[in-house]
């Protein structure tokens, strides 16, 4: 009993004591004054300089109007007693600098968000990435990012990193050529959000068709797995059949056309392989599968 109320005890004083030092550095905070960047750059100067050479240091000027001079207390709030604390962590102004790593992602993200308003990103709401909790920065590098995007690694590499079975589908022998450079992760996915699975279209077919236009149709004589979703036979990530298929054929084909595809000499007997079996590819025939002009059988 006793060993219980001295372990209150101590929990009361540990949340007084917390309670008491957030309110100090809260007290500090709202006499905080900006300091200007090169005093930031005084301890932070490879930080700094790497900002400068960034697309945030070279967009902030010329779209935000925001001068160098200001940036970093626009994103980090005021720093004078951060910066008159000289590193010492147990001043209470040294923690009245907001520093975004330590900071909830979902206060990380409203900082973001408050510049970057375009269009790909305000579907951030819609967004897997935002349903898992993720902040900007798993991904994006305030200061040391490279490229447009200012991402910490490139970007097929970032997207991986944690989407690892996709990677791995990358990586069997029909797959699009996202591992050899040729596209990116991107090319098909807006990371920020959208209307279905974070892809860059409305849609999967969409998504598809930007690159495959002669598949889009419409026409005269449609395939019905084609028109209701790519994803009917096509595996867009990898897969070990050709033509990113999800099964090799004719097995592929038999699973809506149940057609007997073994047959017996006279009906009776011992079973014996069809043609088709023999051919082994029903696309020998129906070369315009995905839908045809001239035959309903989609012959040339």
């Amino acid at each position: 009993m006793r060993t219980r109320l001295m372990s209150f005890v101590i929990a009361a004083v540990c949340l007084s004591w917390l309670a008491a030092a957030g309110a100090a550095q809260e007290k500090a905070a709202e006499k905080a004054t900006e300091v200007g960047a090169a005093a930031c750059a005084g301890c932070h100067a490879e930080h700094s300089e790497n900002f400068k050479k960034s697309k945030h240091g070279k967009r902030l000027p010329a779209v935000k109007k925001i001068d160098f001079e200001k940036s970093c207390e626009s994103c980090h709030g005021p720093g004078s007693l951060h910066a008159a604390a000289g590193g010492d962590k147990s001043n209470p102004g040294f923690a009245t600098i907001k520093k975004t790593s330590g900071l909830p992602a979902v206060e990380v993200n409203a900082t973001c968000l408050g510049c970057h308003k375009q269009k790909g990103i305000m579907l951030w709401g819609t967004s897997a990435h935002k349903q898992a909790g993720l902040s900007c920065l798993k991904c994006h590098s305030v200061h040391d990012g490279k490229g447009k995007a200012q991402l910490a690694k490139d970007a097929t590499e970032t997207c991986i990193g944690c989407h690892k079975k996709e990677g791995a589908d990358m990586q069997l022998p029909s797959h699009h050529p996202v591992r050899e450079g040729k596209l990116s992760c991107v090319g098909c996915h807006n990371p920020h959000g959208g209307a279905e699975g974070n892809l860059a279209k409305e849609t999967l077919e969409d998504t598809c068709f930007q690159c495959h236009v002669n598949k889009a149709g419409p026409f005269a004589y449609e395939h019905p797995p084609v028109v209701e979703s790519c994803a009917t036979c096509h595996k867009p990530h990898g897969s070990v059949n050709e033509s990113l298929l999800k099964q090799s054929q004719p097995t592929l084909c038999m699973t809506c056309h149940k057609w007997p595809h073994v047959q017996r000499a006279n009906g009776v007997g011992a079973l014996r392989v069809s043609g088709l079996q023999q051919r082994g590819r029903c696309t020998d025939c129906h070369k315009d599968i995905h839908g045809s002009e001239r035959h309903v059988f989609f012959k040339n």
